[in-house]
């Protein structure tokens, strides 16, 4: 009878330290930027979450949040990297066009200097007279 109440009260702990383990991980979750306790679904005492479990709006705020958490909780990571990469490579195209606006519109305002000089050149001096460039 002694095995079978040390194997109820082993049992007891381990649930016990399940418990703590779990209310580590929900505080730590919660942790994450953006996160709120309504994006979490209900758990059973003593168990963890599974990455699986959490819906969409909990995973995606974990693994752009905190990617160590993600990657114990077995959460795609890739999606995020994808998506800073694509928006990396978009911020670079937007920083390139926009330096070839500006050295347009430089070239557009020295064109505009050129031409006005030779207009005024042109009210103020005859056909007869030659221009030295």
């Amino acid at each position: 009878m002694s095995n079978l109440n040390d194997l109820i009260d082993r049992t007891h702990f381990d649930y016990e330290q399940n418990e703590t383990k779990a209310k580590q991980l929900e505080e730590r979750i919660l942790q994450v930027p953006g996160m709120s306790k309504e994006y979490l679904p209900k758990r059973q005492y003593g168990q963890n979450y599974k990455g699986d479990q959490l819906g969409v709006t909990a995973q995606s705020l974990i693994v752009k949040g905190d990617k160590p958490l993600a990657a114990f909780l077995g959460l795609d990571l890739n999606y995020w990297h994808e998506k800073n990469k694509r928006d990396q490579e978009r911020q670079e195209y937007i920083d390139a066009f926009k330096e070839k606006t500006e050295e347009l519109k430089y070239k557009n305002q020295q064109d505009k200097v050129a031409r006005e000089k030779r207009m005024i050149w042109n009210q103020t001096h005859n056909i007869t007279q030659h221009r030295n460039y």
